[in-house]
């Protein structure tokens, strides 16, 4: 059997998927993009230059890099040079062996068996060991990787709670501030970059890759100068029309002021994040991430010891810096071409600094952006409306709000690493025309996160006191938050179902269902229940109402995600899988 005549190997998929969370969010990762409401139309072509037009002929099935994807693609000899390619070559070893299969040394051979495999159709089950030996293998590089993104905004949420029960409210609300007019901005219209880099690397157009990368970088600038302009001299204004407390807003007013010089960096990160990921280059992150994050905590300890609360937003705007810089230096001297699912290095696709490019053409650009700004901005407010409203309550409640919603945030990352691995896993068999399997991975994935996040409810129960005395020595916040740690523990189960379904629809392509129904669980059943019952019911004047409305709001998210997973065709879904991949064929 030729090269070209092969049809059924495994692909990684991760150039659809967004982060997890934004560096200095309490919220939650979000389940779909801009690409998931818009295609592209032959209209759209009137905005773009004559080379960009070129690049969109690619149709909406098509956004990903052919190198990347499987069925269909005649792509061995870059699977041959990668070492991302090796792995996914690993991955079919292991499911041949699984299945007590001939497993050949020679990469040939071994592509070979596993087509005629699945053409024989010998790999048309699995077993819920092999699906669980295989998740749990996935997760663990994953959930490092979060926790660690993830410890960037807990670790000022930590070091400030010690100085008092006000600066522990006010790094709450500063948070929530930036991440609204901020830090939502940023990433909603970098998801842009998540569409249009990936069609123009797998059409070939590599420098506009860096092209796409500089606009994006000079939009996301225009849009935030304004902001940060308001931040460095209107912040105290702004926060006192929204927050009751003077003192508070005075401090959140301080902590936006002293983060503002990295969010630069910041921008910068998150495009050049996504210009690597659409080359297929995941580990670099991971590699600045795994200096930044005790970086991040030396800093934020010693500049607080030294001083005080300013410490914390000093120590963050710093560390953005250090990743902005770590990730230009790892992208030009820790990135090998073996090292990348093309065999070519990142820098191919940077065509060199052109201001006035990257000022111009923003047609496209800005029809993704927008919708993806939208979309951020409706997650991000649902979960920080509930700071906001926490704020009414008095300081010490928003400071025990604050505490919970940041242990809650920590607590989802491992549910959230276990969908991101079983959405490839899901992907992986359906791109293979594995409808049984694929039905099989997801039982396995829904049920091993339900289970798991009883460990999250046992450990967040079970050391409440311990969880509030690390975070604050005010015995009132620390009492607040044993009365509420209760409500964040019982979360863990709906968090959980909602984290790993999602993840399953991602496998399965069928995104947009997850975006409707996260739209009206949030915003028409739990924050006007979380309102209510905050305001107006028996329970009013507590924190309670607050995670009792978020609880409701993700039982329904992850039980209607969790029935669509389910009961999909999954018979449909490989053949969507098939005509999606064999179109980039004649690309």
């Amino acid at each position: 059997m030729s090269n070209s005549d092969r049809s059924h190997q495994f692909t990684h998929s991760n150039t659809q998927r967004r982060a997890s969370v934004v560096f200095g969010s309490v919220g939650k990762g979000g389940l779909y993009i801009p690409t998931d409401f818009l295609s592209t139309s032959p209209r759209d072509n009137d905005l773009l230059s004559p080379t960009e037009s070129d690049v969109l002929e690619i149709t909406e099935s098509d956004e990903r890099s052919p190198l990347l994807l499987s069925p269909g693609v005649k792509n061995d000899r870059f699977r041959r040079k990668s070492e991302v390619a090796r792995e996914l070559i690993e991955e079919e070893r292991e499911l041949l062996k699984d299945h007590n299969l001939p497993v050949y040394d020679d990469e040939e051979e071994l592509i070979d068996a596993f087509e005629d495999a699945i053409v024989s159709n010998k790999l048309g089950e699995t077993s819920t060991l092999i699906e669980l030996k295989a998740l749990i293998k996935a997760s663990i590089p994953l959930v490092l990787t979060f926790l660690l993104q993830n410890s960037l905004s807990t670790v000022s949420v930590f070091m400030v709670g010690h100085l008092g029960a006000t600066e522990l409210a006010a790094v709450s609300m500063g948070a929530m501030t930036a991440n609204i007019t901020g830090y939502a901005s940023i990433q909603g219209i970098a998801t842009a970059l998540d569409t249009l880099c990936p069609q123009a690397f797998g059409a070939k157009k590599y420098t506009l890759v860096g092209s796409y990368m500089q606009k994006c970088t000079a939009l996301i600038i225009v849009v935030m100068i304004p902001v940060l302009l308001i931040w460095e001299f209107f912040g105290y204004a702004l926060i006192c029309l929204i927050v009751p407390d003077k003192e508070t807003a005075k401090l959140s007013a301080v902590y936006l002021q002293y983060i503002a010089p990295g969010i630069p960096a910041y921008v910068l990160f998150e495009c050049g994040k996504r210009f690597l990921q659409a080359q297929g280059v995941y580990h670099i992150s991971t590699y600045v991430l795994l200096f930044a994050a005790p970086s991040n905590l030396i800093m934020n300890y010693a500049l607080v010891q030294v001083f005080g609360y300013l410490g914390a937003p000093m120590a963050v705007a710093i560390n953005y810096w250090l990743m902005a810089l770590g990730l230009l230096f790892a992208t030009i001297y820790l990135v090998k071409p073996e090292d990348t699912t093309s065999g070519l290095h990142p820098l191919v696709c940077w065509g060199g600094l052109d201001i006035k490019e990257a000022f111009s053409n923003w047609g496209k650009l800005a029809q993704l952006a927008i919708p993806g700004l939208v979309m951020l901005e409706a997650e991000f407010l649902a979960f920080e409306v509930l700071t906001l409203i926490a704020s009414y309550l008095g300081t010490v409640a928003l400071a025990a709000q604050s505490i919970g919603a940041t242990m809650a945030s920590l607590t989802y990352q491992v549910p959230f690493a276990i969908g991101i691995a079983a959405s490839t896993r899901i992907a992986n068999f359906l791109g293979a025309g594995l409808d049984t399997a694929a039905k099989k991975s997801t039982q396995v994935a829904l049920t091993f996160g339900l289970l798991f996040s009883f460990l999250n409810l046992l450990v967040l129960f079970c050391f409440q006191t311990s969880i509030a005395k690390a975070f604050t020595n005010d015995e009132e916040v620390i009492k607040t938050v044993q009365n509420i740690m209760w409500l964040v523990a019982l979360m863990q189960i709906s968090d959980a179902v909602n984290a790993n379904s999602a993840g399953c629809l991602r496998g399965q392509g069928q995104t947009k269902i997850g975006g409707i129904i996260n739209l009206f669980s949030y915003y028409v059943v739990g924050l006007p229940l979380s309102i209510y019952l905050t305001f107006y019911s028996s329970i009013k004047g507590t924190l309670h109402g607050l995670w009792i409305g978020t609880c409701v709001a993700l039982t329904i998210i992850g039980g209607v995600q969790s029935y669509f997973a389910l009961f999909a065709d999954f018979g449909k879904l490989c053949e969507d899988a098939r005509k999606r991949t064999s179109t980039v064929e004649h690309v």
